[in-house]
């Protein structure tokens, strides 16, 4: 497959094409340097030949607005799309372009695997969050039974409740929507497996 910022005809010569960059509002505090996290990725066929014209980073400060879009750059790529003629004996050079059907779906393969393992571990992930969960509760109760000074007991009563929301709002909100956006991938992965296969069938 080809990298479209680096196979790009035209780029902007002040454009750097980092997509995770210091001077991004989400990124307040952090000493990580510039680096280019975000790709776009292109493969012609036999039938079609694709090149990139130009890319570009885009999504940056919200119009009118002190902040970015996200904490990422988006990428934009302009690509061309060309027909060739199909594969013949009188024309063999078009079936170099011929993609690795194989090699395509072991790398579809391994990808599933590496899906799986990331699925199963938000269910540790989402345990963790629930120990805690636990401990902060058991702390707010333990308190209340407890004669402490009153400072004291306003600071342990607010780390508990931090403890309880922060657990909370991990393990349940950020940890589900993490397990749903794999097992979406997951899924479009094993969709395109199974139609890779049944095409060689």
């Amino acid at each position: 497959m080809g990298d479209a910022w680096l196979g790009a005809e035209h780029k902007n010569t002040e454009d750097s094409g980092m997509t995770w960059c210091p001077e991004n509002d989400y990124h307040a505090g952090c000493s990580d340097p510039a680096m280019r996290l975000d790709y776009v990725f292109y493969k012609g066929s036999a039938r079609c030949r694709v090149k990139c014209v130009h890319c570009e980073t885009t999504m940056h400060k919200v119009p009118g607005k002190p902040f970015n879009y996200s904490d990422h750059e988006g990428v934009l790529a302009h690509l061309e799309l060309e027909k060739v003629s199909e594969p013949s004996d009188d024309n063999p050079g078009n079936s170099a372009n011929l993609p690795d059907i194989p090699q395509h779906d072991d790398l579809l393969s391994e990808a599933v695997s590496i899906m799986d393992e990331a699925i199963a571990s938000t269910a540790s992930v989402r345990w963790f969050y629930g120990v805690v969960l636990l401990l902060s509760f058991l702390l707010f109760l333990l308190i209340s039974s407890l004669s402490l000074p009153v400072i004291l007991t306003l600071l342990l009563n607010l780390l508990s409740a931090f403890g309880i929301l922060w657990s909370f709002w991990m393990g349940v909100v950020v940890t589900e929507t993490e397990r749903r956006g794999l097992l979406a991938t997951r899924t479009s992965m094993q969709v395109l497996l199974q139609g890779s296969v049944k095409k060689r069938n």
